[in-house]
């Protein structure tokens, strides 16, 4: 009896260890952080999912920080008053409306990935493997009305953009304003709900014949080029490079004869190839190993660089400056060496003089 309690003690105390022991295991290490939902992480090398996203538009207009419920994202670095698809305009592509950006990295974010409101970094987004869009919104389409909102991540939804929260993610036009350019400064700052029709609530992109009756002006098809970006690698500078020494020179060639000439073609002959031992046919079916390890392919994705003609890139380089100046905060992706000489620590109260007390 006391054998057969030690050996079911055993089995238990054996299948309480697998479960940590197996590869499906994963252990969350956020020591040294009071938040346990956040830990930054400012090494831009350290972006491997999303190598095709690690380009100097972000990481100079923000940084890369590590949030435990979608991994790896990018925060820019904005005044507080900033929110997503504000800074640009809506263009028409004969199929889609597109959203043209003044921000330098709107040809990335604004087409790809998702966007969260994080309460310790702001606005946040979340790249992804999706492919390129013509803009990734929530569109209200509501009266006279059009609202957008950016794509949330795991398909959630923001709420309408009549409700109080405490984020309020939408920008809201007058439909004869939707075309306008520099959109932000026709913004509607309030909306209230009693200006709406609940039954005429559309949750598509705006019809162009609806958005035609209200504008004066015909609305221009705009043709959109896409060009792949390449993130190349700089090559690895090999401090010992090898020595090729040139071929030697010989004047005296070997003499090499010519192979004899065979006068007596082969004789052909009818009697068939003797094979000693003929394969043996078998009706049993080929053995299939379904035990293989599946083994991830490298990313060789590349992104979308949206390219607009030239009337479409003239409004872009008549706002991009203003926002560029008075919205966003641009950081030198390079670490910064400081040259200035190192001070002992002690105060030199002469360098604090000024020029009557030098006299």
């Amino acid at each position: 009896m006391k054998k057969k309690i030690l050996t079911i003690s055993f089995m238990a105390l054996i299948a309480w260890i697998i479960p940590g022991c197996s590869t499906g295991f994963i252990a969350q290490d956020n020591s040294g952080n009071n938040n346990p939902n956040y830990t930054v992480n400012n090494n831009q090398d350290n972006n491997s999912d999303y190598d095709e996203y690690n380009v100097d538009d972000l990481n100079q207009y923000g940084e890369w920080v590590n949030i435990n419920e979608y991994g790896r994202v990018w925060h820019p670095s904005v005044i507080d008053s900033w929110q997503p698809f504000t800074n640009g305009h809506w263009t028409y592509d004969g199929n889609d409306w597109v959203w043209v950006s003044y921000e330098p990295f709107g040809w990335i974010v604004y087409h790809y990935g998702s966007w969260e409101n994080s309460p310790d970094y702001g606005w946040i987004w979340i790249p992804g493997r999706d492919a390129w869009s013509p803009a990734r919104v929530q569109w209200i389409d509501y009266g006279d009305n059009i609202g957008w909102a950016p794509m949330r991540a795991n398909n959630r939804q923001w709420s309408e953009p009549w409700e109080n929260n405490s984020v309020h993610p939408w920008m809201v036009v007058r439909m004869e304003d939707f075309n306008r350019e520099n959109i932000i400064s026709y913004n509607v700052p309030t909306v209230s709900r009693s200006n709406n029709n609940q039954n005429q609530i559309q949750r598509r992109q705006p019809d162009l014949k609806i958005v035609q009756s209200h504008i004066k002006e015909p609305i221009k098809i705009v043709k959109i080029d896409k060009e792949p970006t390449r993130i190349e690698t700089p090559p690895v500078r090999n401090s010992n490079p090898q020595v090729v020494t040139p071929p030697v020179k010989n004047d005296n060639p070997t003499y090499r004869p010519d192979p004899p000439r065979n006068d007596n073609p082969p004789v052909k002959t009818n009697t068939p190839v003797q094979i000693d031992n003929p394969p043996v046919r078998t009706n049993t079916p080929p053995v299939i190993n379904r035990n293989t390890t599946n083994v991830r392919t490298p990313n060789t994705r590349n992104i979308i660089h949206m390219q607009v003609p030239q009337e479409e890139k003239q409004k872009v380089d008549r706002y991009q400056p203003k926002v560029v100046k008075d919205v966003l905060i641009k950081k030198n992706p390079r670490p910064v060496i400081n040259t200035a000489p190192k001070s002992d620590g002690r105060n030199n109260n002469n360098d604090k003089k000024s020029g009557d007390d030098k006299r």
